[in-house]
């Protein structure tokens, strides 16, 4: 199931963030909170599969790596400015291509109590139709060197257009 539709590797890989990190650092996962949407997703995995909330995501372009930096870091109260986003280049074995929406969207509704976490879980497992942004996940992955994030004005149709009709799609499941 986790390798189902990932496509071939890319050859290169991209992750945004918004804490400068140093070429040659090796990432793993944060320890995960109790109740979180990462965790709410390793419940819908294959039976041995690896898990989302031990998993690292990056993107398959810079474009990508920053609109998710973008999407991740957004806060109504708490302004981020897009400078302070930064991408890098990164190297990993990716075992999943899942919908980043998915997890806002299981957010969402882990804070609610809102039902019907199964449908989202599945689709996040086992996409169907079209998502536009789409994260690589993986154990962990190596920083290979820092690259200029892409402008907000590159990224502004992902960012704002794609990924709020991921979001309608992923609250309508």
């Amino acid at each position: 199931m986790g390798n189902r539709g990932l496509h071939r590797s890319p050859a290169e890989y991209y992750w945004g963030t918004l804490v400068p990190t140093a070429p040659g650092a090796i990432l793993t996962p944060e320890p995960g909170v109790a109740g979180s949407a990462e965790e709410r997703l390793d419940v819908g995995r294959a039976e041995g599969a690896p898990l989302r909330s031990k998993a690292v995501w990056a993107a398959s372009s810079i474009q990508d790596a920053t609109a998710i930096a973008a999407i991740r870091s957004y806060s109504r109260t708490v302004p981020v400015p897009h400078e302070a986003i930064h991408v890098y280049r990164a190297d990993l074995q990716p075992f999943h291509l899942g919908p980043v929406a998915i997890i806002e969207e299981l957010r969402t509704r882990l804070e609610t109590g809102a039902g019907n976490l199964e449908r989202l879980a599945r689709q996040y497992w086992e996409r169907s139709g079209t998502w536009h942004i789409q994260e690589f996940i993986a154990p962990s992955m190596t920083i290979l060197e820092e690259v200029p994030a892409a402008t907000e004005r590159d990224i502004y149709i992902r960012r704002w257009v794609h990924y709020n009709l991921d979001r309608e799609r992923a609250a309508a499941l």
